[in-house]
């Protein structure tokens, strides 16, 4: 039985969010370094990925304005992943997905400027839906409380990732999805050693035999199964501005984990609403498409 564009999405959406959530609770340990996390990470999710070569045929168009490509999406990763886990270590993973929720605006604008999609009044509300949501979870009396470096890292990395996405749309068309996969998460980890060298020395903790890296090693099962769903269901029928916001819906199951699971509370009837304004602002983004 073989899967649609959608299904695949669905995949992803329910793996990313576990994936997520247990990232954050391994970044609880004080002496794990964000940097050194995301090149271990990105590493092994690549490492545990080439199995899957067998299960398909490789294949790749060889040419340099591919690999361009490649090489810039894996800039792009590089530096977003390093972010996103300054930000996950940071503050709560219920924070940061909401704040992530700007994808949709880069995908809405990479969409009209790539691949040539339509803007209109439905999109510009969408967009004042989602600005409006994490106003009202940091604007307090005046001025954002509560908004610090790690929210700005996250907006940032939205930037970065929607951008990595555009180019995974691109360069997919030359790739088989395992084989993309595998280099497009093994380049970064070695950029993100070779660019910030400290990460090499952080390395060392995840050498140990001990819990956290048992439960790291699990996200990065769910990792796995969640960026071949995803990158299948862009090879396979969907739409950049149609798969980048759906596939954010993956943030309210996130959010939910964060709250129930890891008991994150903070400022947290404010959130619900912000929340719930930041995916109705998604929701408006996908409907005008």
């Amino acid at each position: 039985m073989s899967l649609d564009w959608f299904q695949l999405v669905l995949i992803y959406i329910v793996t990313n969010s576990l994936s997520k959530v247990i990232q954050k609770q391994a970044l609880k340990d004080r002496d794990i370094d964000p940097a050194a996390f995301s090149a271990f990470f990105l590493f092994i999710v690549g490492v545990i990925s080439i199995p899957f070569l067998w299960v398909e045929k490789p294949s790749i168009i060889n040419s340099l304005e591919v690999w361009l490509v490649v090489i810039l999406s894996s800039l792009f990763y590089t530096a977003c992943m390093v972010l996103y886990y300054h930000a996950l270590k940071g503050t709560e993973v219920s924070q940061v997905e909401t704040i992530a929720t700007t994808r949709s605006i880069w995908f809405m604008v990479l969409g009209s400027f790539l691949f040539g999609e339509t803007v209109n009044l439905s999109n510009f509300l969408g967009i004042a839906l989602i600005f409006g949501g994490l106003i009202v979870i940091y604007w307090d009396k005046g001025s954002f409380k509560g908004f610090g470096k790690p929210h700005l890292y996250t907006l940032i990395y939205a930037l970065l990732i929607s951008s990595a996405y555009a180019l995974d749309k691109i360069a997919l068309n030359s790739f088989s999805v395992v084989l993309y996969q595998v280099v497009i998460y093994i380049i970064p980890a070695v950029f993100t050693v070779m660019f910030i060298p400290k990460t090499f020395n952080g390395l060392r903790y995840f050498l140990k035999p001990q819990k956290t890296t048992f439960i790291i090693l699990a996200s990065a099962v769910f990792q796995m199964i969640s960026t071949l769903a995803l990158y299948a269901a862009y090879k396979y029928g969907g739409d950049l501005s149609v798969v980048g916001p759906l596939a954010q819906t993956s943030t309210v199951l996130t959010i939910l984990i964060g709250i129930v699971i890891l008991k994150e509370r903070w400022n947290l009837k404010r959130k619900i609403i912000g929340v719930i304004l930041a995916l109705a602002g998604v929701v408006l983004l996908k409907l005008s498409i």
